[in-house]
């Protein structure tokens, strides 16, 4: 295989393909080469995942899905360096999924876990959340401009499902087209609601997980992996039960700055430590069996 052959590509985003449900997946059996990381390879399965080394879909054990964002997929990482890889390495009785897509917010996370309730997919399930996913949960200007670029309109990616929340304060799913060239220029800011609403809006959808996972007896926890805004966090922490602040500083220890600002392998290290006595805490709760 050279690098000139279609499956391989320079950057997770070129991975994106049309999505109905959760707006943009993974292209199976596609490859990454991470640019600034000479060597380092990252895999996508058959099944359009993540690669996860151990983790083969034969083997016996519970099943343990990390939904989130890119910082869950692991930019820039290797796949026995993301948290997913770490922490197979460290529990291979389990298989440890995951459920990671670059620029996913809570709400696709929360159909993502639908999906696989509905498969009978996923036996517990940890959603990572960074400050970033209240922009992602609802359609901010701040996140719609982004779709403008050229590359999502290539890829056929055509919209988003974003949340609004209803007069009893429930959160609705509804998707929104990502070709809003209004976004570009007007100024928005004294029409959006404050900070305050922002944050409520995300943490309704991360309820909704709650009671999701709840419905369907599966053990569920929430891990805090960023401290960009710690108002965000403690309303989140505050809200929802089992909410572990395993986050790491914006600084170039646990970043791959300053070539990317995702994760580096310390921090991904940092978060498998974290995760660790979670997943073994909600497997014992699955299967009333310690680890």
């Amino acid at each position: 295989m050279t690098p000139s052959e279609p499956n391989i590509v320079s950057t997770p985003r070129a991975l994106f393909r049309p999505d109905p449900v959760i707006g943009w997946s993974l292209t199976p059996g596609y490859q990454v080469n991470v640019g600034f990381r000479p060597g380092v390879v990252q895999r996508i399965d058959p099944d359009g995942w993540r690669h996860v080394p151990g983790s083969d879909g034969n083997k016996a054990g519970l099943r343990v899905g990390l939904y989130g964002c890119s910082f869950t997929y692991g930019k820039a990482l290797a796949d026995e360096e993301t948290f997913a890889g770490q922490l197979q390495a460290q529990l291979p009785d389990l298989r440890i999924l995951n459920r990671g897509i670059s620029g996913h917010g809570t709400v696709q996370n929360l159909l993502q876990l639908r999906r696989d309730i509905a498969r009978q997919a996923v036996d517990v399930a940890v959603f990572n959340i960074i400050g970033d996913h209240r922009y992602r949960n609802i359609a901010h200007p701040y996140r719609m401009r982004q779709y403008l670029a050229p590359a999502w309109h290539r890829q056929g990616i055509e919209h988003v499902p974003v949340a609004r929340l209803a007069s009893d304060g429930r959160p609705e799913i509804v998707y929104h087209p990502i070709w809003q060239p209004v976004t570009r220029d007007a100024v928005f800011h004294i029409f959006l609601p404050d900070d305050f609403m922002i944050n409520l809006a995300s943490a309704a959808v991360l309820n909704l997980v709650q009671e999701t996972a709840q419905a369907a007896n599966m053990p569920v926890a929430f891990a805090l992996l960023d401290e960009m805004d710690p108002a965000f966090n403690r309303m989140v922490q505050d809200r929802l039960d089992r909410v572990h602040d395993i986050a790491t500083p914006h600084d170039a220890h646990h970043r791959f700055l300053p070539d990317d600002a995702h994760p580096n392998v310390a921090a991904n290290t940092h978060y498998a430590n974290g995760l660790l006595p979670i997943i073994e805490e909600l497997c014992e709760q699955y299967s009333g069996v310690r680890l």
